[in-house]
């Protein structure tokens, strides 16, 4: 990237450049002595609502699933701060861990309702390829992400498919 180019490459993905630069910060402070509650608390807060809140006013307007992605952060950075913090010295993420698991969740009932909708597109007749590619526009996903979601919704239909057929089979014997 030349000189003249990287100015919009900065402009449309300023995230890229802050989100690091607050957790080499974090790292820095972490190393350099022991954590009390006070640093615990900046790294919740940097790790759970600053980096989250910068990925969502980055992208907001390019993205519908900029929230989605910035819940995912979230989640990450309380996984990322256990890892951070000796267990000796969590004083807030005692209560805080466990919400990780309550937006894991959530992000779970999301995959699902996609998987759900892909499974539904591939019933319906579409090729795999049209339903990765609708996938990808509706969910607003990297065509990968999509591709990867209706290989495992292919993998679901086959299985439920195979076990019709099992309990078909066992209930013709009886």
């Amino acid at each position: 990237m030349s000189g003249p180019t990287i100015r919009p490459f900065i402009k449309e993905h300023w995230f890229l450049i802050l989100a690091p630069i607050v957790l080499l910060s974090n790292a820095l402070v972490v190393r350099s002595g022991p954590i009390d509650r006070l640093v615990e608390a900046g790294l919740l807060f940097d790790l759970v609502l600053l980096v989250p809140a910068l990925y969502f006013l980055c992208y907001r307007k390019r993205r519908q699933g900029a929230a989605v992605r910035a819940i995912g952060l979230a989640c990450l950075g309380v996984w990322i701060a256990t890892k951070l913090v000796p267990e000796a010295d969590r004083v807030l993420l005692v209560y805080l861990a466990p919400l990780r698991y309550v937006g894991l969740a959530v992000l779970v009932l999301i995959e699902l309702a996609l998987i759900r909708m892909i499974f539904r597109m591939l019933s319906a007749g579409d090729t795999a390829e049209a339903t990765a590619k609708r996938a990808a526009d509706t969910a607003d996903m990297p065509p990968w992400v999509a591709k990867l979601l209706v290989w495992e919704a292919g993998l679901w239909r086959r299985l439920f498919a195979g076990v019709r057929r099992l309990a078909g089979h066992r209930s013709e014997d009886d």
